[in-house]
């Protein structure tokens, strides 16, 4: 079996409070030798911190390493740990040398030796396969990335996410919409889960067909571009059944909700551009609505990148139940309500 580097997709998690963990899970116990973090502001400050490992997803935590990061570098620093066999790795972190309240984390990887069954897999979804069946497949291998090309991929039923399948555009000219016969009568999000884990979506469009004229109500409630219909409330102390999304530059438009995503840990957000959604029920459906969500991490990199805007009845951003939020730097319009 070949040495390869099991990669937490680039991204930015932020914890509030001490201590905080964030959890990785590996889609099945691997061989792990090395941990790598990129801190944030890790050339400015430096971290206290432990890292905990267990074989499996439930069961005792082993505790491979307890002290402090360089403060040398925002690069990634990795640490040697014994080789052991997990599934999950926890980094808990306590405080920094600036003594604020909130945990940065850019990037995460471990360094290890995986099953043959588990090497990268990557493939582009082109020609005559449907979208649907391109994730299938790639999830029949146990993960990867769908690549999608410059077109539109139209679907005739919701695109259910699977584990550890990523989808990967090539920016808004790659649009996954409903075809033309039943776009002004279907009632279901183009993307949709009840349970997901480890999905990065990345670089396309959602267009789905609510009318937006704001004296028009189109009532089709669920006729939105990503839904995430989980279970738990973290604001109880209760496990989410979706963990570990991470956005970027993604598109949606014409929905009842752009994205809805509730009953979820680990949500990532970066330059998303979510316009002209909302035209249902008043108070209701949004540009984006998060509902039972934890570490809930939200940037926009530029300010004539992405934005929130234009939602004819709804919010900008609505949020409710939510367990530890970063923001930074987000182009609202209209107005954003978020609630603890």
């Amino acid at each position: 079996m070949a040495i390869r580097l099991l990669h937490l997709f680039a991204s930015r998690w932020a914890g509030y409070g001490s201590p905080v963990n964030l959890t990785v899970q590996l889609a099945q116990p691997t061989l792990v030798s090395e941990v790598g973090i990129a801190w944030g502001r890790g050339d400015q400050r430096t971290y206290k911190f432990e890292i905990y490992v267990r074989p499996d997803t439930s069961g005792s935590w082993t505790r491979v390493f307890n002290g402090e990061s360089s403060g040398t570098t925002a690069e990634i620093d990795f640490i040697d740990i014994a080789d052991i066999e997990v599934q999950e790795v926890r980094i808990k972190t306590h405080s920094n040398s600036a003594s604020t309240s909130w945990t940065d984390i850019t990037e995460v990887k471990l360094l290890g030796q995986a099953p043959d069954n588990l090497e990268p897999e990557s493939e582009i979804c082109f020609g005559s396969y449907d979208l649907p069946d391109c994730v299938a497949a790639m999830s029949a291998k146990g993960g990867g990335t769908v690549n999608l090309e410059a077109k539109t991929y139209y679907l005739t039923e919701s695109l259910i996410l699977k584990d550890n399948v990523n989808i990967v555009g090539q920016g808004y000219d790659t649009v996954i919409t409903w075809p033309d016969s039943i776009a002004d009568s279907i009632n279901e999000p183009l993307l949709y889960a009840t349970a997901v884990n480890n999905v990065e979506l990345r670089d396309f469009k959602l267009r789905c067909h609510i009318n937006q004229d704001p004296n028009s109500y189109d009532l089709r409630n669920d006729h939105m571009g990503l839904f995430l219909e989980g279970s738990g409330d973290p604001s109880q102390g209760e496990a989410t059944s979706n963990n570990n999304l991470y956005m970027e530059r993604i598109e949606a438009m014409y929905c009842s909700n752009g994205m809805h995503i509730k009953g979820a840990t680990g949500v990532t957000a970066i330059d998303l551009k979510l316009h002209n959604n909302g035209n249902t029920e008043t108070d209701l459906f949004h540009n984006i609505y998060f509902r039972r969500v934890a570490d809930l991490v939200m940037i926009q990199t530029d300010d004539n990148v992405g934005g929130y805007y234009d939602s004819p009845r709804g919010h900008g951003i609505r949020a409710s139940h939510i367990k530890n939020a970063y923001l930074e730097n987000l182009k609202v319009t209209r107005s954003y309500f978020i609630t603890s």
